[in-house]
């Protein structure tokens, strides 16, 4: 994970469509250069947890998918996660929905 104070922590999301096929996406690039900024250290610190909770769930044997349900793709500085709707929790899901729910750019 980006740890040079001059690199940029992309965090790229998408969200299926489910039941109703309306997909979701977005893009949350974080600078470690701006020493002090809390909220955007606050979200570095969270993609790190985040990054824990996937990796461990690539390790624990996952259930069936859900028909329909999302399924969501997850990429943390380069670093991909496929994961279904009903296993994303914790810091993964807040930081996954925020990412979604930002404006998009022109």
């Amino acid at each position: 994970m980006a740890e040079n104070r001059d690199e940029v922590l992309v965090i790229r999301v998408a969200r299926s469509g489910g039941v109703a096929g309306i997909s979701r996406t977005g893009i949350l690039e974080l600078h470690a250069q701006d020493p002090g900024n809390e909220k955007e250290d606050s979200w570095i610190r969270m993609a790190r947890d985040a990054l824990d909770g996937l990796r461990a769930l690539e390790q624990a044997k996952a259930p069936s998918p859900v028909r329909d349900a999302f399924t969501w793709s997850l990429s943390i500085d380069g670093e991909e996660h496929l994961v279904p709707d009903t296993l994303l929790t914790g810091p993964a899901r807040t930081l996954a929905e925020h990412v979604i729910a930002l404006p998009r750019r022109p």
